[in-house]
């Protein structure tokens, strides 16, 4: 490329050599081959010119990547091409026609710019390409083009009747067409065309050489040795017809010699690319798998959303006994006693308005007081009823059974009502989830031709690259890839150097493998979060347990969530630590399942509630942590003060709701708050509090806060416990807990 010169002027190689030194590959060899050409091919004067081009802007290079500063893969255009200029400028300052000097400086520049973009397609297509790869538009033309200037640069050996150029241009002008196709063929003919006119002056071999690549494409589909006859065939023809001059002996020499090359060429090589193959046989789907998907979800979720409305409209309770429940009991009482009395007849038919007034007097007092007892029967009633006391006990009997007949009838509305908001939850979640759903992005070009080049030079050979949008907007990298030539690689390292290519920092997946293996397999790599924490638990029984009754947990989400929560159950010992591990377990669960929190907590409330028929409840006391943006979201179901220590400030976050397992509907107290460098969340039982004397317990753990000054969230959990456990002799009266976590920027 050094010797490609024009009008006493070299951006050739100030272009080719930009374009390559970016790529960071064999830039010492590259740095001598161009001065040497340059060196070889140009004046004194005008080698020494384009040398301290070339080492300026390795100096400029060097410190811009010294201070870990990232260039887009086009700076190198510009920064070339103004350093140019400028070594123009100053050479113009020493010639009397200034004028002309600073146009060809300015000229010089812009045909750079132009031709770094050119060589930069070509070099990355040439670095990344496989068997098969199909070229684009620009692709193509940059290829023809730096094949075009290879063409130009090559020198002509004097004395001997044989052109290496015409050689060269007549032997790419057959591969391009046979390779790629007519249209591939006629750009490459076009090129090398021109080249050959620059040197011969003869403008008719820019059409003739751009018939021959047509031809060579068109030829393609009878194999690679009809192919050369044909190109042979019509090379003659032309010559024969239009243009005597190619049938010259230093022509058919050339021709001869490209066409033997050629021929003798693998097919590995040589294979045949179809640019068009691909659009012809896709088909464009009428939905795709996402769309399909989506909608059957929304069906699902709208199902279970009815299921649930059906569910609540069974759910409706009794607070009493009704009057149709009453007028059963005394009609179950006069079938049962009445009947078979021999005063049947005196009473409900001779006596039938008293003894109907005194069986309402009756059931009015069962339904005021739940039962009936002597004194409410009217003395009227008393006098004539013959089994008085027989009336009495079986009237109670059955309002007893009536009585449990409400209780359990309540029981099953409060069963349906707590499946209900099971199912709508489940419905919620179904609805989140289609909304939810990863989408695949396309990748772009230059970017998986930036990620081929770099992963090809550190021996990595990658087969696939495709990126997943997941539904929080965060995307996944998925690259399918292999080492080679014994090359060993860890996918921590794979990562850096993926994250320098497209400008964020990644991390490799959760269950990647630690190291890149032999056989192609699909790694993973993540977006990596701006923040990382630092966690601290103490924890004590109660005096004369085995096992504290409070549980807690740290939870960290593939979508950059940190999750701390805490459980106190209710009462102390196993059981309550029962409890409180079924209700840490299952919110871990959900979670991680993707299910959103206050739907979560809905679902362990009415598990729960339905759990048994003793009351079994805790507390729940979370903060979800956003690793990317530091937000915070706090969620205290019955849970005691949580803190926020930052620097020499405190807050306090409190809760009055009731624990989960209390009531069919839980009341959720949810807060969020932006977290900084340096903050520290610090959560705790009630069983912390209750040590502290006085009534605002929160104050005084606020101050004692500010008068810790250790950072580590070990040591703070542990100065905390201690020094409660202080407060009250060392006595432990309830279960106690302190969980820590720091947050600090990476």
């Amino acid at each position: 490329m050094s010797r490609a010169i024009l009008y006493s002027m070299n951006p050739v190689a100030i272009a080719f050599f930009a374009a390559a030194y970016m790529e960071k590959q064999m830039r010492f060899l590259l740095l001598v081959s161009t001065l040497a050409g340059i060196a070889l091919w140009m004046p004194l004067t005008a080698a020494i010119k384009y040398a301290v081009i070339i080492a300026v802007f390795v100096m400029v290079i060097f410190i811009i990547e010294r201070r870990n500063i990232k260039l887009h893969p086009l700076a190198g255009a510009a920064i070339a091409s103004l350093v140019t200029i400028l070594g123009g400028l100053v050479n113009a300052i020493n010639h009397t026609d200034m004028k002309k000097d600073i146009c060809m400086a300015l000229l010089e520049g812009a045909v750079i710019i132009t031709l770094y973009c050119v060589f930069h397609k070509a070099i990355i297509y040439i670095e990344t390409s496989k068997k098969g790869q199909i070229l684009d538009n620009e692709e193509i033309i940059s290829m023809a083009i730096m094949m075009a200037l290879l063409v130009y640069a090559i020198p002509d050996v004097p004395g001997v009747q044989f052109s290496f150029v015409e050689t060269i241009a007549y032997f790419c002008v057959l591969f391009m067409g046979y390779k790629y196709g007519t249209g591939v063929g006629a750009v490459c003919g076009t090129a090398c065309g021109l080249v050959l006119y620059l040197q011969q002056g003869d403008n008719n071999l820019i059409g003739i050489l751009c018939l021959l690549g047509i031809c060579a494409g068109v030829f393609r589909n009878i194999g690679k040795i009809g192919t050369a006859a044909a190109y042979v065939i019509t090379t003659i023809g032309i010559g024969y017809f239009i243009e005597k001059q190619l049938l010259g002996v230093g022509e058919v020499r050339a021709l001869a010699s490209a066409v033997c090359v050629f021929a003798v060429l693998p097919k590995k090589i040589v294979a045949k690319v179809d640019l068009y193959a691909d659009k012809m046989h896709y088909v464009v789907p009428p939905k795709n798998v996402q769309e399909i998907t989506q909608d059957k979800l929304q069906d699902f979720s709208t199902s279970f959303q009815k299921l649930s409305k059906t569910f609540y409209s069974l759910s409706e309770t009794k607070s009493s006994l009704g009057r149709e429940d009453i007028n059963q009991i005394f009609d179950e009482l006069s079938d049962k006693l009445c009947k078979n009395c021999a005063k049947c007849s005196y009473c409900w038919k001779n006596n039938f308005y008293d003894t109907y007034k005194a069986a309402f007097s009756i059931l009015s007092a069962a339904e005021q007081n739940g039962e009936v007892m002597e004194t409410d029967i009217p003395i009227s009633f008393s006098n004539q009823c013959i089994n008085l006391s027989s009336f009495l006990y079986e009237t109670n009997r059955g309002l007893e059974v009536a009585k449990m007949n409400l209780r359990w009838y309540n029981k099953m509305a409060e069963s349906r009502e707590a499946i209900a908001g099971q199912l709508g939850e489940v419905a919620t979640i179904i609805n989140d989830f289609s909304k939810n759903l990863y989408d695949e992005a396309g990748v772009p070009r230059e970017l998986q031709e930036k990620i081929m080049s770099r992963f090809h030079a550190a021996h990595i050979e990658v087969a696939n690259i495709s990126l997943i949008e997941r539904g929080d907007k965060k995307k996944d990298l998925y690259i399918t890839a292999r080492t080679r030539s014994g090359r060993c690689m860890t996918t921590r390292e794979a990562a850096i150097l993926v994250s320098e290519i497209v400008g964020k920092r990644l991390k490799p997946g959760e269950g990647v493998k630690n190291i890149i293996p032999k056989e192609f397999e699909t790694v993973v790599f993540t977006e990596d979060t701006n923040f990382k924490t630092l966690t601290g638990i103490a924890k004590a029984a109660r005096s004369k347990e085995k096992v504290s009754g409070d549980n807690f947990s740290f939870l960290y989400l593939e979508n950059g969530e940190m999750i701390m929560t805490l459980s106190d159950g209710m009462g102390t010992g196993l059981q309550a630590c029962e409890e409180s591990e079924s209700v840490v377990e299952l919110l871990e669960q959900f979670m991680e399942a993707g299910f959103k929190e206050q739907s979560a907590i809905r679902l362990i409330n009415s598990i729960l509630v339905l759990k048994s028929d003793q009351q079994s409840c805790s507390t729940i006391d979370t903060a979800i942590i956003n690793l990317f943006t530091g937000m915070c979201e706090f969620i205290k179901i019955g849970a005691a003060a949580t803190f926020i220590k930052r620097d020499e400030w405190v807050e306090t976050i409190t809760s009055t709701s009731l624990p989960v397992g209390v009531f069919n509907q839980v009341d959720i107290d949810g807060v969020s708050k932006k977290l900084y460098d340096g903050d520290i969340v610090v959560m705790l039982t009630d069983g912390v509090l209750d040590c502290i004397p006085g009534e605002n317990k929160e104050k005084y753990i606020e101050e004692f806060l500010l008068e810790i000054k250790v950072r580590n969230p070990q040591e703070i959990a542990d100065e905390i416990l201690e020094h409660v456990k202080g407060l009250n002799n060392g006595e432990i009266v309830d279960d106690m807990t302190v969980i820590v976590a720091g947050l600090w920027k990476k």
